[in-house]
């Protein structure tokens, strides 16, 4: 299974920061045994983790044991694939931080449906998220559901997932949080036997938060069986699905309270305070084919207030033309689509029926009426549910029309759903910001080809157009993903009122060249363009690990950093002296690996960086031996996973020093230059026109470059870098970057382009052309990174060019026409930083 350019992204991040903190607590351990007790707790191990992947370090959480440990966060939209990287976290936590097969992982999720819909996918051994899991555990898998048997011996022997549905955390009652943790049946092997009070006492002072029946300094102490203190003992590793609903004081001592090694969560919407550590855009899952977009809003269709009818015939009609392509579809590629409407009333429930709303049964008669095969129409509320246990994914699955009032709005996902019908007033209908989501997702996560079955539609029978606006505004933020809402188009029966052209102001076209902006150029035979410089061709096909290996240096740092202190831990024996009374004594234990070296993981670490496996293999063989042979067999094995992830690192830090080696040698040998063109295929010219989406704000600046401008979807750095450029006396024109393949991208030579946030024109005196800035705006809590570090480089090292006149100029028309603009400097603005920064460009 191959993952997607986003999930690589993720599961990028959680491997650094799992390295990071495996290091890192390793570290603190030594230093924490030379302290006296009282005072351990107050070494943060965490806090120099996020110094050290450079985010910031918000939620600063310790556990019941007064042990700290990091909650950490992954903003991933709806439709994004959860689960998937729920599994990926749980994988790279076992391999990188907890480095063993075996232990415990609780998995909160917090509604009914996703609960069954997880449970049900993991316990199938051909489901690839099961398969996952057991390549991480060795095929030692145990799914468990709350209330099953649990034992001590389960998790010693196996991986196993025990999954909670925990509503009730959230709740500010914190007795009514914690009684989810109360069930007592299962757990007995945790815990001494109830005769065995001396057991009791030692186990209530290693975990002093046990819940207990009567306290460690009573005569008879006795800890409770519970699932609480199952969890508690085995110091588990915990997965919150949408955290952001349980993220209350309450509901976060409830989770420090169970004894966490770390807490991951999931969350479309992370509150600001929480430790996010990766962020995934809609943009990332629209590039994926994750998303149905565009959106259609389609208002009521005629004059007559609130004529359902009008819409679900609409809907129905639009669903079997959709039905239709998805036909031909079918037969020209073997894949399986049913398009679904889903259908929201104002009533359920047998008593709510004939009161003046629209009932859930009103809908489907009429659709009968309509020559709907009832067989066709299923209700989903809370008292009917006639998708459940459905597989509505399957081709004999008859269910075209789902009718609902609020029972899928959170929590229900079904891909094969493209179309959403309000009956109730939108005005006054907050549900309807969940119902987006439900019909975004795209089937197959792949595009069809065929334009209307890879969009979405809603239509509504009563409301303001501006109130659904703003109802979809806030579902689609609820999903995180707002950056996507310029994809959403209002339609007034065939006209588009939600997105308009904006072009280049008349006053600024007298200054064409200035449009033309620098691009790194690959030379043919001397100086003559030849093409645009590529990553793959002209960096990735010229890297060359063949004659690598880590140097002495970096072998030393491996050495010196193995310590017996990491494979070690203090235990205590248990024995009766002479009088028969308890007596603890402190023994000193080795922590067990499996002690393999294995040369596949070492290569599946290496295909990260070298793209041919056969080959990532042979530099894994030949690595591993070169440190055999300096550190002998016994050393490799026992710390073989942490050897591996240092030497990871040292590919990656060649990696990156040959790319930019090669691109420096291109540029100095003038087989690269940074060039200005007006050719089509090698120059870059800014869009003449644009579409943006109409716009609450009105445009406040003077000297944008278009004649109008989207304020809402600009953050509020760049309004203020916006706001700045528009006051200075120099300003030409300036306008803000935007993504796409039409906006300017600068190609480094790190894969990933960048796509700096402003351009701006400078003026002389006497209102000519002057000089062209290009810059990029980094808020203050990204400074410092790897990434803004190389951007700041490459911007650095395309100044310098114009500064050494090096900048090339390739004209294919007539210069008496105009004259492109090779005056053009690029620069890196800081957050706190940009009044000064800009002042002084602009002088």
């Amino acid at each position: 299974m191959f993952l997607k350019k986003y999930q690589i992204k993720v599961v990028t991040a959680l491997k650094q920061f799992y390295q990071a903190a495996r290091e890192t607590k390793t570290g603190f351990s030594a230093a924490r045994k030379a302290l006296p007790e009282n005072l351990r707790y107050t070494l943060n191990w965490v806090e120099p983790v996020f110094a050290k992947i450079q985010q910031e370090y918000k939620d600063k959480c310790s556990n019941g044991l007064r042990d700290w440990y990091p909650r950490i966060v992954l903003k991933v939209p709806t439709g994004g694939g959860k689960t998937l990287l729920a599994v990926e976290a749980i994988r790279e936590y076992q391999n990188l931080f907890a480095q063993k097969r075996t232990g415990l992982v609780v998995w909160i999720v917090p509604t009914e449906t996703i609960y069954t819909q997880t449970v049900r996918r993991l316990r199938d051994k051909s489901n690839y998220l099961r398969q996952l899991l057991d390549q991480c555990s060795g095929n030692k898998t145990l799914i468990l559901e709350k209330g099953q048997r649990l034992t001590l011996q389960d998790i010693e022997e196996n991986l196993v997932v025990l999954f909670v549905m925990i509503q009730s955390i959230s709740r500010v009652n914190g007795k009514e949080a914690l009684k989810v943790f109360q069930d007592s049946g299962g757990y007995e092997s945790f815990f001494p036997a109830d005769n065995r009070n001396d057991l009791h006492a030692k186990l209530l002072r290693q975990f002093p938060n046990l819940d207990h029946i009567s306290p460690v300094e009573s005569a008879f102490p006795l800890i409770k069986t519970s699932l609480g203190n199952a969890i508690r003992v085995s110091r588990p590793f915990i997965i919150i699905d949408e955290i952001h609903k349980v993220f209350s004081d309450t509901a976060r001592h409830t989770i420090d309270n169970l004894n966490p090694e770390c807490v991951l969560g999931l969350s479309a919407t992370p509150k600001t305070e929480m430790n996010v550590v990766v962020s995934i855009t809609g943009l990332e899952l629209k590039d994926e084919d994750m998303v149905k977009l565009d959106m259609h809003i389609l208002p009521p269709v005629g004059r007559k207030e609130n004529d359902w009818k009008a819409m679900v015939k609409e809907i129905k009609n639009h669903r079997e033309n959709l039905e239709k392509k998805a036909k031909a579809f079918q037969r020209g590629s073997g894949i399986y689509i049913r398009p679904i409407a889903l259908l929201q009333v104002e009533a359920t429930g047998k008593d709510q029926r004939g009161k003046g709303r629209v009932h859930s049964l009103d809908v489907k008669d009429y659709l009968a009426d309509l020559k709907v095969n009832p067989d066709e129409i299923a209700i989903k509320t809370s008292a009917q549910n006639d998708i459940e246990d459905v597989n509505l994914f399957a081709s004999d699955c008859p269910f075209r029309y789902i009718i609902t009032k609020e029972a899928l709005r959170e929590g229900w996902d079904c891909s094969f759903a493209y179309v959403l019908g309000i009956v109730p007033n939108v005005n006054s209908d907050t549900s309807i910001t969940q119902l987006i989501g439900r019909i975004l997702r795209q089937p197959n996560a792949k595009k069809t080809g065929v334009k209307e079955l890879d969009e979405s539609y809603v239509y509504y029978a009563k409301g303001d157009t501006r109130q659904m606006i703003e109802r979809v505004d806030a579902g689609f933020k609820n999903e995180g993903l707002e950056d996507l809402m310029s994809k959403v188009r209002i339609k007034d029966r065939g006209k588009e009122s939600q997105t308009k052209a904006v072009k280049i102001r008349k006053e600024f076209k007298k200054y064409p060249g200035a449009f033309y902006l620098p691009v790194w150029l690959m030379t043919g035979n001397g100086d003559d363009p030849k093409r645009r410089f590529s990553y793959d061709m002209d960096i990735k096909a010229h890297l060359d690990f063949s004659g690598y290996k880590p140097t002495d240096e970096q072998i030393k740092k491996i050495i010196d950093s193995l310590s017996d202190e990491t494979r070690e831990r203090k235990g205590f024996a248990i024995t009766l002296d002479e009088q028969g009374r308890m007596t603890p004594r402190v023994e000193t234990t080795a922590i067990s690996e499996d002690g393999q070296v294995s040369i596949d993981y070492l290569t599946r670490r290496y295909t990260e960086l070298i793209e041919n496996p056969f080959f990532a293999r042979i530099i894994a063989v030949r690595h591993v031996e070169l440190l055999r042979a300096k550190i002998g067999s016994e050393k490799l094995r026992e710390q073989f996973s942490y050897i591996a992830s240092r030497l990871h690192g040292f590919l990656s830090d060649e990696k990156t020093r040959q790319e930019e080696e090669i691109f420096i040698k291109a540029l100095k040998d003038r087989k690269l230059v940074l060039a200005v063109s007006d050719d089509k295929e090698s120059g870059y010219q800014v869009p003449q026109t644009d579409m943006i989406n109409v716009d609450r704000m009105p445009n406040i600046f003077r000297y944008y470059l278009f004649d109008d401008v989207e304020l809402s979807t600009m953050n509020s750095l760049e309004r203020t870098v916006g706001q700045i450029l528009d006051n200075q006396e120099k300003i030409l024109w300036w306008f803000r970057n935007r993504i796409g393949k039409q906006w300017y991208a600068i190609q480094g030579w790190q894969q990933y382009k960048i796509r700096p946030d402003f351009v701006a024109a400078k003026k002389t005196d006497h209102g000519k052309l002057e000089l062209v800035y290009i810059v990029e705006s980094k808020g203050e809590h990204l400074l410092g990174n790897a990434n803004s570090k190389y951007k700041k480089s490459v911007l650095d090292l395309m100044t310098e060019q114009h500064k050494t006149n090096r900048i090339e100029r390739y004209q294919t028309k007539q210069m008496d026409l105009f004259q492109v603009n090779e005056k053009v400097e690029c620069y890196f603005v800081e957050e706190n930083k940009e009044d000064e920064s800009l002042r002084t460009m602009f002088k």
